[in-house]
């Protein structure tokens, strides 16, 4: 396996150190059995011996110095063994074969018997203890790094026992390397116990093997009871992790005021030390080391969500581009009949039926060029163009020279009357082109929203998800899952609790304050057996009020008007108002199918000037001649923006602190046109800004200068009383039609 210069410069260092502590860890009755794990591992799983090799006798040289003067035996003790496992490191690179551990750990064996020949005999039980357990602790590593599959440690149980043994040697090697009372074992301990916190009861076991590691090269039994007590405290503060970091240090310090003499009180500087270390490393560093001892959150199933909507999204798009690809050759198709052309065609038929045989065909060729249908193109393209021609429409030398006047004319009104049924056939074709063509591009803007949306990527949290569920049965509330989305700005979380708790107001803040941001529910979906999922976005900075007022026409007992209010998700607000042609029930109706249409089509996330031709040809469909205004308003609440449409609606009125702002629109009503363009304004309104939607009939009575009167006269701004006040002055004024007020005002939301 290949590894670039990046990874050996990290891998060489945690070699070194790693055999410098196992080679130092002493055990009683002096045995030191670790010594050969990392350099056989390195050997037999990175397929390198030369730098595993220098490591290993670099490592364990320094050991030899540290600890006592130069040893002979010592020495060639390590020589030999590297020198076995270079041996048949050599013979299977020959072979082309893989270096098995086993191998590697057999040759190291019998490569350090040749160091008997320089032991003294008192030495000599010692020694053949250190090679067995060494040999038998070389196959413990080795077998642990190849339980490593797919950069996961899945450990059976039995590797977990001989995991925990690995620990153990760390722990025994980190306390034998000691000068003056101080030993790096500190500094490893407060470091190791919150990160094998995330573990659970595994990393704890962990934890307590590395401590008996320490005990058994000479440490005190008492080092225990802080340990233990730092990964009690490592757990209840698990939400806060970096003061959970120092657990360890608060323990051993309440440990060093109990027993004085437990350790030196240079320690704390390598216990704070390692703290700071834990608290310092980001999330991201704690989320690796679980994932890579399968205890990660469950990731599979939730990579393939965005496999999905990225698949999805591809889909969309092709889907999007066809539909555009096709709405353009029909325009294409949809060409209106050239008139010259026609003309053309008309000419020279009427010249090969009538020439053939004149007696005056010659001089007219002649006087043509060639070419008879020239003398009577000029006649024709006018004809084309009236529709139809009579003797006052023949050019002068035809009717000077041409011997079949009558008959030209009677062809040629014939052939007109032809061409105008031709063209009327294409044209009718053109329109259902046309319309065709522009329901594709409509339906291709549907899907080019629907792509840009599932095209997001999201990304899961799992310590957020599980804070969520703790704040929610804070609040009495059951969630049986939670789900974190995050891309950029977008922040989402989806609650899957019991169906009575989807309206607790309880339940939102209790989401807010998992999550530090304000939150709304956005939407709820049924799931069965009682529970729902409720879907949470990051709250807009605004919110509107709404207030209306509605008033019947005189001796009607139905209103033609219709409203609605709607929420398109937790950042807009739409209202519409539309009003029917005439009053009553009938009109009603009509404006009830396009406020309808009008919420259904917006809830797509189409752009307005794709939508409102596309309502407009499905109101034309009912051709049952009642045609409605709609006048709309769409709020956006993050960003205080508000887009005017207007078809054939009456004017609105926005106050502001400053003043007063008409807004105005001219266009035909839906359902009287087949092509519309809808007028499109977008405002930027500010917290405290009142806008005022209205139908005819109240602008009709007092206009939109009596609507600022009332405004300036009065002395609440609360919509409610604004749409009251507005229709009271309008309904003293006429009653002759219906009238609709709708007022809201824009406030900035409070954060929770």
């Amino acid at each position: 396996m290949k590894y670039g210069y990046k990874y050996w410069a990290i891998a060489l260092p945690v070699s070194f150190i790693a055999t410098f502590l196992l080679s130092s860890a002493t055990l009683p009755f002096g045995l030191s059995p670790f010594y050969l794990a990392v350099f056989i591992t390195c050997v037999s799983y990175e397929r390198r011996f030369l730098l595993p090799a220098l490591v290993f006798l670099g490592a364990t040289a320094l050991r030899d110095l540290c600890f006592s003067p130069f040893s002979l035996p010592y020495f060639l003790r390590m020589v030999f063994a590297a020198a076995g496992v270079g041996l048949g490191a050599l013979i299977q690179r020959l072979r082309r074969k893989r270096y098995h551990g086993f191998y590697a750990v057999l040759l190291a064996f019998f490569g350090q018997l040749f160091t008997i020949f320089f032991l003294p005999r008192a030495s000599l039980y010692l020694f053949l203890s250190d090679v067995a357990l060494g040999a038998f602790f070389a196959l413990v590593t080795c077998r642990l790094f190849g339980a490593k599959r797919a950069r996961i440690f899945l450990f059976t149980n039995v590797e977990k026992v001989l995991a925990m043994l690995c620990v153990f040697a760390l722990g025994a090697g980190a306390y034998s390397v000691s000068g003056h009372g101080v030993t790096p074992f500190y500094l490893l301990l407060a470091a190791a116990v919150p990160l094998l916190s995330f573990l659970g009861a595994e990393g704890a076991a962990y934890s307590l093997a590395f401590v008996f590691g320490a005990i058994a090269a000479g440490g005190e039994g008492i080092l225990l009871m802080p340990v233990a007590l730092a990964i009690l405290l490592t757990e209840i503060l698990k939400g806060r992790r970096r003061v959970a970091a120092f657990s360890v240090l608060f323990s051993e310090i309440c440990a060093f005021f109990l027993y004085k003499n437990l350790f030196s009180p240079y320690n704390f500087i390598l216990l704070f030390t390692g703290g700071l270390f834990a608290s310092l490393l980001p999330n991201e560093t704690y989320r690796k080391l679980v994932a890579h001892f399968g205890r990660g959150e469950d990731i599979s199933a939730r990579s393939v969500v965005n496999k999905t909507r990225l698949d999805l999204s591809g889909k969309l798009g092709c889907m999007s581009d066809a539909l555009r690809k096709m709405a353009g050759s029909l325009q294409f198709l949809s060409s209106p009949p050239d008139a010259e052309e026609g003309a053309a065609r008309i000419a020279f038929s009427l010249s090969k039926g009538l020439c053939e045989g004149c007696k005056g065909r010659r001089d007219c060729v002649r006087q043509a060029g060639g070419n008879t249908a020239e003398l009577f193109l000029p006649t024709v393209a006018r004809a084309v163009e009236q529709g139809r021609a009579n003797i006052m429409d023949v050019s002068p030398y035809l009717n000077a020279n041409c011997h079949k006047i009558k008959a030209f004319l009677d062809g040629l009104n014939e052939k007109i009357a032809a061409y105008e049924e031709e063209r009327s056939r294409a044209d009718a074709l053109k329109e259902e082109r046309s319309v065709m063509a522009n329901e594709a591009e409509g339906i291709a803007g549907i899907l080019e929203a629907m792509k840009k949306e599932t095209r997001r990527v999201v990304t899961f949290d799992g310590s957020r998800e599980r804070r969520i569920v703790r704040e929610l049965a804070a609040e009495g509330i059951t969630a049986y899952d939670a789900m974190v989305t995050e891309d950029g700005e977008y922040l989402g979380v989806t609650v899957t609790m019991a169906g009575s708790d989807a309206e607790d107001p309880h339940a939102a803040k209790a989401v807010s304050r998992a999550m530090g941001v304000p939150l709304l529910a956005e939407s709820i979906g049924m799931l069965g057996a009682g529970t729902v999922s409720v879907n949470y976005e990051t709250a807009p900075y605004y919110d509107v009020i709404v207030g209306e007022a509605v008033g019947l026409k005189e001796g009607s007992d139905a209103c033609g008007d219709v409203k609605s209010v709607t929420r398109l998700g937790a950042d807009k607000v739409m209202i519409a108002l539309s009003d029917g042609m005439g009053s009553g029930r009938a009109a009603g109706d009509g404006s009830s199918a396009a406020i309808s249409l009008v919420e259904n089509f917006y809830k797509t996330g189409v752009d307005e000037k794709v939508l409102l031709p596309l309502i407009n040809r499905l109101l034309t469909v009912r051709n049952d001649g009642s045609f409605q205004t709609l006048d709309m308003c769409v709020i956006h609440l993050r960003t205080g923006e508000a887009d005017f449409i207007k078809l054939s609606a009456p004017e609105s009125v926005i106050k502001r602190k400053g003043g007063h702002e008409i807004v105005e629109g001219s266009a035909l009503p839906l359902g009287i046109l087949r092509e519309v363009r809808p007028s499109i304004s977008r405002k930027k309104l500010s917290a405290g800004d009142l806008v005022v939607l209205m139908t005819d009939g109240v602008t009709d009575a007092i206009g939109a200068d009596g609507v600022i009167r009332v405004l300036e006269g009065g002395r609440t701004y609360h919509p409610r009383t604004v749409a009251e006040n507005i229709l009271q002055d309008a309904s003293y004024v006429s009653s002759a039609d219906d009238r609709t007020v709708v007022a809201l005002r824009l406030y900035r939301r409070l954060e929770d």
